[in-house]
């Protein structure tokens, strides 16, 4: 049995984790300080986002509001709680968040990163998970991108997460810290905010109104909240996880072209596909290569982009 700590806990793909370690061998500790992203979420909209998560546990579970930055809450938490493994996903849900305000961006991302290192060093953690993100490549090298392939973030966020991930190598080249580090793409579902161009796009479609596409041909891995917490799992329990990095995907990418026409038949819309020339702010993406993690690991996503999106819609 092992105790499991989830920064972000609270957080879209967090929630889902706890959920699914529920009535298991594992129990979980909960840090989430229920950010806004510097006013990226309404308040309104943030508070019944968390109300819905937390009515959605089956079991009671130890959840802190603090924030990872601050050094001295980290430690007290980690003293108290002993977790055997870290589940680090406190972040930001959009990129877009970190180039508006990268300050904050890198408090987060970097200074509680290290944070919650020390922290783990410090109280005898066995394993630290990293949740980074695909932004980390840049435009895609391959059509199936692994992950040995080219890393040229071209924003902020991207930047600053394969700054991370090299933190995270780094501590246990110097300290022995185990990790495992996750690189997640486009994850949708239930729970989610309404700020994701999925979300968004069911949004225009319940009122008719046009769905912008920012540039013609654009791919994304779009993965279900379901298989990317299953893969996460696997990256905190599995033996085979120790010191490694793994694209957990659906591994299909599909166009924001297929993904708007399918919501529109979904929702029995009369909204319309405006497409406009790319603005080039965020790279070229596409399919990611999740061979290693199903030969290692047995990671078996299921859900595609059509079953995904009814369920989504369902629970909308």
């Amino acid at each position: 049995m092992s105790k499991i700590l989830l920064s972000g806990g609270l957080g879209f793909i967090g929630s889902t984790i706890v959920r699914k370690l529920e009535n298991t061998e594992h129990s979980t500790v909960i840090i989430d300080n229920q950010s806004d992203y510097d006013g990226a979420i309404e308040q309104d909209e943030l508070q019944r986002l968390m109300n819905w998560r937390i009515d959605s546990f089956q079991q009671t579970h130890n959840i802190y509001d603090n924030d990872i930055v601050d050094t001295l809450s980290m430690n007290t938490i980690f003293a108290k709680e002993k977790p055997d493994v870290v589940i680090h996903l406190a972040a930001f849900p959009r990129a877009k968040v970190v180039k508006k305000n990268p300050q904050l961006g890198c408090d987060v991302i970097l200074k509680g990163l290290i944070n919650l290192m020390e922290a783990s060093l410090k109280h005898g953690v066995k394993r630290f998970v990293f949740i980074s993100s695909s932004m980390i490549y840049g435009d895609f090298e391959f059509e199936c991108n692994p992950e040995t392939a080219t890393k040229n973030p071209i924003e902020p966020y991207g930047i600053m997460k394969l700054c991370a991930e090299n933190l995270v190598r780094n501590y246990n080249r110097l300290y022995g810290l185990e990790y495992s580090i996750v690189r997640p793409s486009a994850v949708y579902g239930p729970y989610d905010i309404v700020d994701r161009v999925l979300s968004k796009f069911i949004v225009k479609a319940k009122t008719n109104e046009p769905m912008f596409i920012n540039g013609d041909g654009l791919n994304l891995d779009f993965s279900y909240v379901d298989d990317v917490a299953d893969g996460m799992i696997l990256c905190a329990t599995h033996e085979n996880a120790t010191n490694e990095t793994f694209n957990i995907t659906r591994g299909v990418s599909r166009s924001l072209l297929d993904a708007g026409n399918l919501i529109i038949k979904y929702t029995n819309s009369d909204s319309i596909l405006d497409v406009k020339p790319n603005d080039g702010l965020y790279p070229k993406r596409g399919t990611l290569d999740i061979s290693k993690a199903k030969e290692l690991l047995g990671y078996n996503p299921k859900v595609d982009i059509e079953e995904g999106l009814k369920k989504y819609i369902e629970e909308f």
